[in-house]
């Protein structure tokens, strides 16, 4: 079951990049790297790698941690990231700064009680941008002790 919801997030992910390719010329997740490239840069990651970095944190951002690990495994594989890089965004992703992860904690507050899931329902946005305020506070402190 695990793999399963793991290989649609893949195919999702796949699915999105190749159309962005076909339709702008660049990927999905290279257009969230420019996005996030400042972010990246002002946690502490080199300029060199902080497209890299950037379009990682957007993964995990947009899809889950799991697929955002397993896009840093193939690049720390080709030597595109350094150790302090790789620290970096190794605390940065083991977190549940996701738009997904928001809906399960929704959705099993909403079984439990109706009038709460809805209150942390309308609240999504804002537990997505704490969650990742949190997440980039940790890389930091990473970043500072690597």
């Amino acid at each position: 079951m695990e793999s399963e919801k793991g290989s649609a997030y893949l195919g999702n992910n796949a699915l999105v990049n190749y159309l962005f390719e076909v339709v702008f010329g660049i990927s999905f997740q290279q257009v969230l790297g420019y996005v996030f490239y400042p972010l990246a840069w002002l946690i502490g990651i080199p300029a060199s790698e902080a497209m890299q970095a950037g379009s990682i944190m957007a993964t995990k951002l947009v899809t889950n941690e799991f697929v955002a690990m397993i896009d840093m495994s193939k690049m720390v594989k080709e030597g595109a990231l350094s150790a302090h890089t790789t620290g970096v965004l190794s605390v940065f992703l083991v977190s549940f700064a996701n738009f997904s992860s928001i809906g399960m904690i929704a959705g099993a507050v909403k079984a439990l009680s109706p009038e709460k899931g809805a209150v942390v329902s309308r609240y999504g946005l804002k537990l997505v941008y704490g969650a990742t305020l949190v997440s980039l506070l940790s890389a930091v402190i990473a970043g500072i002790m690597l």
